[in-house]
């Protein structure tokens, strides 16, 4: 009895199928213009960048700048599944990079650390792409940030 239990155990083992994924791809495009982070003299300058992974975006929405950066992830800790920093955006720079996206992540957040940050829009939220042809996309100009989904148009061929 013991070795069919045995050979049964070994069969629905093998039989069993992979989990499934934890985490989704998803593109994300960052444009800097070359206005992006001015100084005092009106010099670019580069910046750094966190990348959140939110279940609601309202907390990260209403909290200001400086509480974000200095206690990020106590404050967001009840909607905040990932804080990521992304590679330094450097002034006229154009970059496509893959993020991977928990399931249970219904917006992403950035927070962008502008030089004068109290005179800056530094924060953007959005909610993930819903098909497979849309991207994110992060557009820093002056000391303005704006996180979207981008729609490609679509060829006219497929038009008809």
């Amino acid at each position: 009895m013991a070795k069919w239990c045995f050979v049964l155990a070994l069969f629905l083992v093998g039989c069993s199928s992979d989990p499934a994924p934890v985490v989704t791809q998803y593109s994300l495009a960052i444009k800097s213009d070359k206005s992006a982070n001015p100084s005092e003299s009106n010099d670019s300058n580069p910046v750094v960048v966190r990348l959140y992974q939110l279940t609601d975006a309202q907390m990260f929405k209403q909290q200001p700048f400086i509480d974000l950066y200095s206690n990020d992830v106590q404050l967001l800790s009840a909607n905040l599944i990932s804080k990521q920093i992304l590679p330094v955006v450097i002034p006229r720079s154009e970059e496509k990079i893959t993020l991977d996206i928990n399931n249970q992540t219904q917006y992403v957040g950035v927070l962008v650390e502008f030089i004068d940050y109290q005179q800056s829009e530094p924060k953007s939220v959005s909610m993930l792409p819903k098909n497979s042809d849309e991207y994110l996309q992060l557009s820093i100009s002056g000391d303005k940030a704006k996180l979207e989904v981008i729609t490609p148009d679509s060829p006219w061929w497929k038009l008809f």
